[in-house]
Parts: structure tokens; C-alpha cells; sequence
């Protein structure tokens, strides 16, 4: 895909001389393909290109030369998206939900445009005013490393409650939920294993970091916690057909029982809201993942052991037996709601790891960061956006008038790179800076 900037000439009546494929507003106001004109302005630039540059390496500061002339060279402004934001659209309230559901989508990305924009300053900020442009991902870290200990000491209050619940009653909705806090302290030990040693870095053994141990480990717990439910679903399917040749009764559900369990509810409702308020990591977020299945496969096992348990025996003549049935049947739907959330998330991270091309919205955002950056970028050649464990590596092509020094392309580059990089979801980005737009970007690299 190449990209060129559409300008616009100082008389409307000027012809059109050139079309090319760039990122434009279409009718939605969102960034889409489509062929325009290129028009060459008579003050931004020159009509002769060399004129322009040699008069830039004339100046003292050249970067200042280049944005003295740029006053009018951005060829997708804010402004020309903030302007179709629908929120003062009272139409839009009677139209049909699918057209307020684009309008939504489209002032979201608007939104987010309108962080993009700012990212220049805030990086200079950042660097001039505090010296350390990632303060973000140091506090994200410190959020991590507090909010994987507190889990892990509370998992291992809730093992020791359960264990005695489990032994009093015998049930095995609760011995399900045994073997769950027993999994929940091996995931946060193993979590705060690998944040231990991601916070290590060995730049010769790990050039780009440890960041992809995250992933790695969440695919780990996928497949430990997926084995210990199936195991739950046979044991549970046995504990059915004992009880319907009477081998087996009820669960013996005591007060001492059903208060361990509502402890355990009420403390991981209290570290899940924890994670979503504190929590921007993988390692956050899987714990996220986790104790929300506790809270509920926790609430399931208490109301279902509790009628099974209690039930049955208050009214032995009102042929309430069957209710038994409701121990292994809740333990059955736990496992299988704790299978599917960790299948759902296992997935997400092997699919990161082999590289999952960024969603297309991500992509107009980068393009939008780099038609804004400068005035000498003539062309967007290609943008290329995957993932690279968790967090996005991109790679951008730009093309540059030929005759412009190295020192100014390298500025222009490397800034553009930082400024990408400052994107909290960006790893590693990577500019090529080319003077020809004619051959396919493809054929820079090795196909693989």
C-alpha cells in the first residue's frame, strides 16, 4: 500500500495532475483507501523539490525550516475528524441501532485520535520535565508486583479454609473448589516467578527482554487448569452413578462449611475488583481472569452444595432426594465454565505468539501518527503491525525527498519511531526510511 499526502493548491481551479492511493476520509469519516489528487502547493513547497530542500539546508535549524513551512501540509488533520464526531447529532437518536452502533465505533477511533495527537507532547514532556519517558510502565510494574502478592498470600489463606471445609463435608462441588485455590497459588507463585524474572534483564542473552515469559506461562496454566477439570467431570460422573444405585448420599454441608465458602466469594470479589482497578499487564489480567472464575464457580458451589446438602434431609418425605444430584451436576458446569475461560484465553496468547496481525482500527491509528509527524514525509509506503507476544511490534516504511540529508532523515525517522514506541500496546517499532515508492515493499525482506 503506498500512501502520498493529498494537498491542497492555493486556487481551487488548479487541474489535477497525479492520482494516487492514500489514506483519506470516506463517507463514514473513518481512514480508508480511496484515489485522489495530488496537488503541489506553492508555499509549503516549491515547485522544484531540490529548490525547497537546498533552501532548508540553508537554515541554521532545518527541522525548524521544515515546520515553518508545514502550516498547511497535513493532509489528514484532526480536525477533519473531530468535526464528525455525532454527539451534538440529535438525528442520530431516531435512527436504527446497526447506524448508531457505526456512529459509536466511529467517535470511539475519533477519540482515540485525539490521544494520538498529543503524543509528541507528551513525549517531550516526558523526557524535558522528569527525564524518564517510561514512568507509565515503571508504575504499571509496581502495580503488578504488589497486586501478584496480595493475590498470592490470599490464595493461600483460602487453601487452608477450603481444605477444612472440604474434609468436614466431603463435598465435591467443594473439593472442586479445593483443587482450584490449589491451582490459584501455583499460578500466582508462577506469575510471580516469571515478573521476577522479566524484571531481570540480561541484554546478550535476551536482546528485546523476557516480556513473551507472560505469555508463555498463561498457555502453561491453560493446559494445568484444563487437565485438573476434566479429572473434576470424571469424578463427578462416577459420584452420578453411585448415587443412583445408593452407594452415596448427600453432601454433609455444616454452617462452619457454607461461611468458609462465602469468605472465599466475598475475598475474590474483592481481589478482582482489585485487578481491574490497578492491573494493565498480561500478568494482571490473567489473574483478572482468575479470580472471576472464582467468584463464580465459588457462588455456583454454595448455592448448589447448599441445596444438595441441606435440603434432602430437612424433608426426607417430600421426595426432595433427587436434589443430591445438583453436588457432582454443579461441579460438572464449574469445570466446564473454568475449561472454556482459560481455552478462551490460552488461545488469545498462542495466537499472540504466532504473530496475530493487528486489528484494522490499530493500523489507521499508526498511519494517522505518521501522515501527521512531519512535512517532509512525501509518501506512507506500507505499515506492518503484529504481535510480538502481548504487545505490537510495527514497522513503517516512509518515503523522503531523495536529495535530503542524512542527518534530517535520520531525525525524522528516529522521532517517528519514539513517538510510535510511546503507544502503550507498541513493543518495538521499526521506521525504514526509502526515497522510491515504485518497487513493493516485499521484495526488501526475506520471504518467509
Amino acid at each position: 500500500m503506498t500512501v502520498t499526502r493529498c494537498e491542497t493548491s492555493d486556487s481551487v481551479e488548479d487541474a489535477p495532475t497525479k492520482n494516487e492511493e492514500v489514506l483519506t476520509l470516506g463517507d463514514g469519516g473513518v481512514l480508508t483507501e480511496t484515489v485522489v489528487t495530488q496537488r503541489m502547493t506553492n508555499i509549503e513547497r516549491m515547485t522544484d523539490e531540490e529548490g525547497l530542500l537546498e533552501a532548508g539546508q540553508r537554515c541554521a535549524d532545518p527541522s525548524a525550516f521544515w515546520s515553518t513551512q508545514g502550516q498547511r501540509w497535513r493532509s489528514h488533520p484532526l480536525e477533519a475528524f473531530t468535526s464528525r464526531l455525532s454527539k451534538e447529532n440529535d438525528d442520530l437518536k431516531k435512527a436504527p441501532k446497526s447506524i448508531r452502533d457505526f456512529y459509536r465505533k466511529q467517535d470511539a477511533h475519533i477519540k482515540d485520535l485525539e490521544k494520538v495527537a498529543t503524543l509528541g507532547e507528551l513525549l517531550n514532556k516526558s523526557t524535558n520535565e522528569d527525564g524518564n519517558p517510561d514512568a507509565k510502565l515503571f508504575k504499571d510494574k509496581r502495580n503488578t508486583k504488589i497486586i501478584v502478592r496480595t493475590v498470592f498470600l490470599a490464595n493461600l489463606c483460602l487453601l487452608l479454609g477450603k481444605t477444612a471445609a472440604a474434609i468436614f463435608s466431603g463435598s465435591l462441588a467443594i473439593i472442586s473448589s479445593l483443587l482450584d485455590s490449589c491451582v490459584d497459588l501455583v499460578s500466582g507463585g508462577i506469575m510471580w516467578f516469571t515478573a521476577r524474572q522479566m524484571r531481570k534483564r540480561r541484554p546478550y542473552t535476551y536482546p528485546q527482554g523476557r516480556a513473551r515469559l507472560e505469555p508463555i506461562a498463561v498457555i502453561v496454566l491453560a493446559v494445568f487448569m484444563s487437565s485438573l477439570s476434566i479429572q473434576i467431570v470424571i469424578e463427578s460422573i462416577q459420584s452420578i452413578i453411585q448415587m443412583s444405585s445408593g452407594k452415596r448420599g448427600p453432601p454433609e454441608i455444616s454452617n462452619l462449611t457454607i461461611s468458609l465458602v462465602s469468605a472465599t466469594v466475598l475475598i475474590k470479589f474483592v481481589l478482582w475488583i482489585l485487578c481491574i482497578k490497578f492491573g494493565q499487564t498480561q500478568a494482571v489480567r490473567t489473574l483478572k481472569v482468575d479470580q472471576r472464575n472464582d467468584v463464580f464457580s465459588n457462588l455456583a458451589t454454595l448455592i448448589l452444595t447448599g441445596l444438595a446438602g441441606r435440603i434432602p434431609p430437612l424433608f426426607p418425605h417430600k421426595g426432595l432426594h433427587n436434589l443430591q444430584y445438583l453436588d457432582p451436576i454443579g461441579a460438572i458446569l464449574i469445570s466446564a465454565y473454568i475449561m472454556y475461560s482459560w481455552y478462551k484465553l490460552g488461545g488469545e496468547q498462542i495466537r499472540n505468539l504466532a504473530g496475530l496481525a493487528a486489528d484494522p482500527d490499530f493500523i489507521k491509528k499508526i498511519a494517522f501518527i505518521c501522515l501527521n509527524h512531519h512535512a517532509a514525509i512525501e509518501r506512507l509506503e506500507m505499515i506492518r503491525a503484529f504481535h510480538f507476544g502481548y504487545h505490537f511490534l510495527v514497522e513503517v516504511h516512509i518515503v523522503l525527498p531523495m536529495g535530503m540529508r542524512l542527518k534530517e532523515a535520520h531525525d525524522i525517522g528516529e522521532s517517528l519511531q519514539r513517538k510510535i514506541e510511546t503507544l502503550a500496546n507498541v513493543e518495538r517499532a521499526f521506521v525504514h526510511l526509502d526515497y522510491d515508492f515504485t518497487h513493493h515493499p516485499d521484495l526488501e525482506h526475506k520471504a518467509t
